[in-house]
């Protein structure tokens, strides 16, 4: 019989045995192994086996001459709180050196009668957690770019400007460019934990990843930062969307489906053909030329397959492959031709076993003769989660299935004498060989315990939800009568506490209510006192899914399938009473061409998961290290306590989260360390630059006149950061050509002429007061009404609301699709070259059920040469049929640099039905930028003066009028 159900049956029927507790009252001081300066901080204190009431005092006094207070309590422990407490204090900045590097420590002192309890403790400097919001995650040069600043304390509660017992609040905002040049900003000290602000770029800007640095100036070694990326598009009319029926192509697959997905951005489904072809990702990306084929989209779907047969006839040794990736493009263009938009699907793998195991959240050491826990996650090769996959763990053949998030969890039984458990996990696929089923294993030790007293908490599920009970089960290696502690753990603070007397069980179940200071993960901690010699204890982390502490919704105050623009529309925010909602509404254009910045609650709880202190998945070596690992301090007067914590970060985070990939500057660093000579750094540093001709990193090569090691360095940095630029785009956009549009009626036609990618952004309080008919509401709300802008698009409305009780919570975007019966989308380049021919587009859509004859004016505009010149305007007329969209073109030729409005106007004959729209054409002169970058050396010590004289030499391929 397992030690599991023997627990179950014993805990059903329990022994009234006499007390063996035949110890001394067990005095405690407990709390995090970190106290953060500025920050309240939960000390737990307690008293087992006590039964007078007493005073116990909790200080905290410098170190190490111990001649000044910094902070102190006290708190009474009595049979109404079981004799266990909890005390706040907090430690005020102004007595501790500036230095943010030096190692600081103080001395926690309880004070119980006849008995002084006390640690050497690690402070922290850490002012708490800033998240960055940028309106958009993707800008032109000459745009601006909006961000929004929140910062909190460690509690996740704003940071107050004028809060004396915080540390200094300053802010400092810098934006760094994708060549690693940081370009000072702005010093803010927010008011309420928020700050709006903006940053222009220039006309003249570097392309590519762009970061916001934000620090707190009293702590300068720990940047926030957040990307933005900078290029030259236009924002695409559709969205086309890759699916591959598997994450993988196992070599033994005879063909891989991919299932092409085309959707207008305001909600319609897109006709027209699909260009597909496959290829593969080595060291270079090469095609599979028979693999070219054409798919019919329709009503939005199409479907593209890549067979075996295929590969074979380009890299006839499939098995060479394995390792590599699988890439598609698709270029799907509309029915009528007018619209095209490319896409690529990347990282396709390979694979001889579809699946890799990875152990999660299992601790490194195990309770002899008691049941242990083991936790697998299952990944595809597209590191996404493996769901209902079968799952062997041996010793003990359990078996187990990956649910939802890929993960499985077991329970092995142990040997009472065992000296190392070695862990097997083993995939269980019928349809894979078994030499190709994927396996791993890990080896946990035996926790060293005299007595061979241990303590085990169960947990009944692998991941829990804000709001839920979840049960807890302490296991005993023998029946005891004594005080069982727990505590609970989270984000670095103390939050919960409580005790049980066992009176001779063996399992003891207990129900634990998830609550918002539970996020995102907490640590249970349980322990109690054999003999006076001896404390036993146990901990778990546990982890939940994200979500908000509070709640925050954007809805519709007139719930509509679709809106027309230039129409009011109500905006319905709802959320914690009193917070502050920073609002913006972005093109979903946006999102389509890049969606990897945006901020949401999953960011910011990784953020904070960063700064746990907490450093194993649970257990420990022995009964002190596992309040060690677990982020605590354990001070008793029975037994010695838990070492002195020397460091901020732990030295291995075998709890943390998946980390997301390194960033850009990570990777930059990393490769220019790699050379200590500055000439190979130099050519490092250029290979990583991105140019705007796409030549590859052996024909950028071929111009380096400084010879051979300098050809090396290029080449291996630009070709490390090129395969780092890739891996970031599992499913990305890479062309698109157009904005949306729409108007209004009437026989004079008003065009259609703002089309901003986002707008919105402001900030809005909700009522802190609940309203007379809800006297105790959890929630209230405010209705913001405004007209919607012109494009026609779907708009997505995000909110990201910060307040005191609740702390800051992500919306969940809000689509409002803005559309008409009949509009005309125009399509514009996002630059055209003076005196060179353009062919713009105007895309009638005719959603009526109707077919429409069309009268389609192109106006006449001064420098821009078309068929509307000396004419005013250039009419004609066309037929559009119902449910389907016609593309009519124009010629035009741009005379004059600078921007020029272009305007189509359309009506439908019979109707009031029409349209118009204008757009600024942006006109550059001929020629390419080329940019030249040189190195200065600065001495300001030496002069406080700098003069660079540069000579600039005209050859003979510059044409007139061409800019600097």
């Amino acid at each position: 019989m397992s030690r599991t159900l023997l627990g179950v049956l014993v805990s059903l029927a329990i022994a009234s045995f006499p007390s063996v507790a035949d110890g001394a009252p067990l005095q405690v001081l407990s709390a995090p192994n970190i106290l953060r300066v500025g920050a309240t901080e939960n000390i737990f204190v307690e008293c087992q086996e006590c039964t007078e009431d007493m005073k116990v005092s909790i200080k905290v006094v410098n170190f190490p001459t111990k001649d000044r207070t910094l902070a102190s309590t006290s708190v009474n422990l009595n049979s109404g709180n079981k004799y266990q407490a909890l005390g706040q204090i907090k430690i005020a900045p102004g007595t501790f050196s500036t230095d943010p590097k030096m190692k600081q420590n103080v001395y926690l002192q309880a004070q119980f009668p006849g008995r002084l309890l006390e640690k050497v403790v690690l402070v922290s400097f850490q002012s708490g957690y800033i998240f960055i919001q940028t309106d958009k995650t993707l800008y032109t040069p000459n745009s601006k770019v909006h961000y929004r600043i929140f910062a909190v304390t460690p509690n996740i509660e704003p940071i107050v400007r004028d809060d004396k017992t915080q540390p200094d609040t300053t802010i400092s905002i810098e934006f760094q460019t994708p060549d690693g040049i940081i370009l000072p900003h702005e010093t803010v000290s927010p008011t309420s934990g928020i700050h709006s602000g903006n940053f222009k770029l220039t006309e003249i800007v570097s392309k590519g990843i762009w970061k916001v640095l934000v620090k707190f100036q009293s702590n300068p070694q720990e940047t926030f930062t957040a990307d933005f990326e900078v290029k030259e598009y236009v924002l695409p009319s559709f969205e086309v969307k890759i699916k591959s029926a598997t994450p993988f192509f196992y070599v033994d697959d005879k063909q891989l489906t991919v299932n092409i997905h085309a959707t207008y951005l305001f909600g319609e489904e897109v006709d027209g053909v699909a260009f597909v072809v496959f290829g593969i990702y080595s060291d270079s990306k090469k095609s599979i030329p028979s693999s070219l084929q054409r798919a019919q989209i329709t009503r939005g779907k199409g479907l593209a397959t890549l067979k075996k047969e295929n590969i074979l006839q380009t890299f006839p040794t499939i098995e060479e492959l394995v390792g590599n990736s699988i890439y598609v493009a698709v270029t799907v263009q509309t029915e009528n031709g007018g619209e095209m938009v490319e896409a690529e699907l990347k990282n396709i793998q390979i694979v001889t076993s579809p699946y890799t195991i990875h152990f999660k959240k299992t601790p490194k050491y195990f309770k002899p003769g008691i049941t242990f826990d083991v936790t697998a996650e299952v990944l595809n090769p597209d590191k996404t989660p493996a769901s209902g996959i079968d799952v062997v763990f041996d010793p003990g053949q359990v078996k187990g299935r990956t649910v939802a998030n890929g993960v499985v969890r077991v329970t092995i039984d142990t040997m009472q004498n065992g000296q190392q458990l070695v862990i097997t996990a083993r995939t269980n696929v019928s349809k894979i060989l078994s030499g190709r089923q994927a396996s791993a294993t890990m080896t946990a030790h035996p926790q060293i315990n005299r007595s061979n007293n241990f303590i085990h908490i169960g947990m009944h599920t692998a991941e829990v939800k804000m709001g839920e009970s979840i049960k807890v089960s302490f296991f005993f290696s023998q029946r005891i009568h004594k005080d069982i502690t727990y505590l609970i753990l989270s984000r670095g603070q103390l939050v919960d506490f409580g005790r049980y007397q066992a009176k001779g069980q063996v399992l003891i179940s207990h129900m634990v209510s998830i609550n918002k200071e539970m996020l995102p993960s907490f640590r249970i901690i349980a322990y109690y006192h054999p003999d006076d010699s001896e404390v036993v204890s146990d901990s778990v982390w546990v982890d939940v899914e994200d979500s908000c502490m509070g709640s925050l919704k954007l809805e519709s105050s007139r719930a509509a399938p679709s809106y027309e623009p230039r129409r009011m529309f109500g905006l319905k925010v709802t959320g914690d009473p009193g917070a502050t909602v920073g609002l913006v509404a972005v093109d979903k254009g946006v999102y389509v061409l890049n969606n990897q910045h945006r901020l949401t609650q999953k960011k910011i709880w990784d953020i904070v998961e960063k700064y746990d202190t907490g450093c194993t998945a649970g257990g420990g070596r022995d009964s002190m290290n596992v309040f060690y690992d677990a982020g605590l301090l354990f001070e008793s007067n029975l037994v010695s306590g838990t070492n002195y914590r020397k460091e901020w970060k732990c030295e291995t985070k075998s709890t943390r989260r998946k980390k997301r990939a390194s960033t850009l500057m990570d990777v930059t660093t990393s490769l220019t360390s790699q050379y200590k000579d500055e000439v190979e750094r130099l050519c490092c540093l250029d290979g990583m630059h991105v140019i705007p001709l796409s030549y590859s990193c052996e024909r950028r090569s071929e111009y380096i006149q400084d010879g051979e090691a300098c050809v090396k360095a290029f080449l291996h940095c630009c070709k490390e950061i090129e395969a780092h630029r890739a891996e970031g785009k599992q499913d990305s956009l890479i062309l698109a050509r157009s904005e949306e549009d729409d108007n209004s009626y009437t026989n004079e036609i008003t065009s259609r002429t703002q089309f901003p990618e986002s707008w919105l952004w402001l900030d809005i309080r909700l009522p802190a007061e609940c309203p007379p008919d809800e006297p105790s509401c959890e929630t209230t709300s405010h209705l913001k009404m405004f007209p919607l802008q012109d494009s026609i698009t779907t708009w997505l409305f995000t909110g990201i609301s910060l307040s005191k009780s609740h702390g800051i919570c992500v919306s969940e975007p809000l689509p409002v699709i803005v559309r008409k019966d009949f509009f005309i989308d125009l399509q514009l380049p996002y630059s055209a070259v003076r005196g060179e021919q353009l062919e713009i587009k105007a895309i009638l859509h005719n959603y009526s059920p109707d077919l429409i004859t069309v009268r389609v004016d192109l106006l006449e505009v001064e420098h821009v040469c078309s068929s509307a010149s000396k004419r005013s305007k250039y009419r004609q007329e066309v037929k559009v049929g119902p449910m389907t969209t016609r593309s009519v073109p124009f010629i035009v030729i741009p005379m004059k640099e600078g921007e020029h409005p272009i305007e189509v106007q359309a009506a439908v004959k019979d109707s009031s039905l029409n349209d118009g729209i204008r757009k600024m054409l942006r006109v550059v002169p001929t020629g390419v930028l080329v940019k030249t970058s040189q190195v200065i050396t600065l001495e300001p010590e030496k002069s406080g003066e700098f003069s660079l004289c540069s000579t600039f030499t005209m050859t003979s391929n510059l044409k007139r009028l061409t800019r600097r």
